[in-house]
């Protein structure tokens, strides 16, 4: 895979920012995955893609968490 197909588009961001409170554990740590890996968020003037990746970071690991708690 290329470094080109692993950019998300602004929009992308903006609508992922928007759906990561309805997100499953699954899909969080997907798109955990996928922002970490954009590497849109690390530019700092990028708003939009730094709360993204913040937001979708922080529920994964607090979805992940649940998750072991309640085994």
């Amino acid at each position: 895979m290329s470094q080109n197909e692993l950019k998300c588009s602004i929009a992308e961001c903006k609508a992922r920012l928007v759906e990561i409170d309805s997100m499953d554990l699954h899909t969080l740590e997907k798109y955990a995955t996928k922002c970490s890996n954009c590497g849109n968020w690390i530019l700092k003037d990028n708003e939009v893609a730094q709360k993204t990746y913040q937001k979708v970071s922080l529920q994964w690991a607090e979805a992940f968490n649940e998750a072991l708690l309640r085994r």
